[in-house]
């Protein structure tokens, strides 16, 4: 049996009002010769029969059922079942160009490269933004820095080589379900993977409806699995010139654990007093409400930047609405 030349991996979970509109954009590649692996992971709603009825219609799509494991592990399973010479990701409530596949393929063919980036509609509330994904340089520190510091983490928009991270051993981190991607692909970079860049937009990353997952609730785990992905990248970079950026990554924890309520003031205080000396500018990209609550948890009042939280809680709420 011939390889495709592109497997696509989908984890699902409860996506039963967008799977069909990423399937959608998927069977009409310009490419033709792919494969997708719908991999459901103990979805509780429809979206294991819809991936069924899917792969029913189009014998490139294929189906896997299996026990809610969480992200990590859900994308390490699809690229274990993968047979392509290429493997790429996507989200069950995003999208993709008609040329997605094909241009990605032939960039990769061009210039031989084991990792393709291209750029990425946000799909925002009312609005898309381009969002430029070109690699400020392609030396190993200068990529290290750029996927640490600037670069979306996402593995939607990189197209990789499956030989060179199964020759490197390289492999999702199990249990990881924050950050898996970005540590997945800074081991690549670290194993040394060349990267070419495609300027082209060719993936919508639907931001809407990851936002209103996230209303529902942040707690005790979410602040875990962000110190957990912490952790990781401090022990994988232990280097000087990478502490900042980490430091930086950890803010987003102290978001999470100011929004969760799960750690009493004095016990916060412990844990990212440290964080203290990193500066407004390196706060990152988040919205400006999201900085403001971070830097007065930290250096103003904790009960303060509770209330903040709440009042972003409800904002979101009611943005949903209107």
């Amino acid at each position: 049996m011939n390889k495709p030349k592109i497997s696509v991996v989908v984890a699902v979970y409860n996506a039963e009002k967008t799977i069909r509109r990423l399937t959608d954009s998927l069977k009409v590649q310009s490419l033709r010769d792919f494969e997708v692996l719908l991999i459901d992971d103990g979805s509780s709603d429809s979206s294991g029969a819809i991936c069924d009825n899917i792969a029913a219609s189009d014998s490139r799509f294929k189906v896997f059922h299996k026990p809610n494991e969480g992200i990590g592990t859900t994308r390490q399973f699809g690229i274990d079942h993968a047979s392509g010479y290429y493997t790429i990701h996507t989200d069950s409530d995003d999208w993709v160009e008609p040329d997605y596949l094909e241009l990605l393929y032939n960039k990769a063919l061009d210039s031989n490269a084991d990792m393709v980036i291209c750029d990425v509609f946000e799909e925002k509330w009312r609005k898309t933004i381009y969002n430029k994904q070109e690699p400020a340089a392609y030396t190993k520190d200068g990529l290290l820095d750029d996927f640490i510091n600037r670069l979306l983490g996402g593995p939607w928009n990189k197209l990789l080589r499956r030989s060179f991270y199964q020759e490197h051993g390289i492999r999702y981190v199990e249990g990881l379900n924050y950050g898996e991607d970005k540590v997945f692909n800074l081991e690549l970079i670290n194993a040394g993977a060349t990267v070419s860049y495609l300027p082209s937009a060719l993936y919508h990353l639907d931001q809407v409806s990851n936002q209103n997952s996230a209303v529902r609730g942040i707690s005790a785990k979410h602040v875990a699995d962000r110190e957990k992905y912490v952790s990781i990248l401090r022990q994988m970079f232990p280097q000087e010139q990478f502490k900042a950026g980490i430091d930086s990554i950890q803010l987003g924890a102290v978001f999470l654990a100011v929004s969760a309520g799960s750690l009493t003031k004095d016990d916060f205080h412990q844990r990212y007093d440290f964080l203290k000396n990193v500066k407004w500018r390196d706060y990152g990209s988040w919205p400006y409400l999201t900085k403001l609550i971070i830097w007065t948890s930290l250096h103003l009042s904790f009960r303060i930047a509770v209330f903040l939280s709440k009042i972003k809680k409800m904002a979101r709420r009611l943005k949903k609405h209107f």
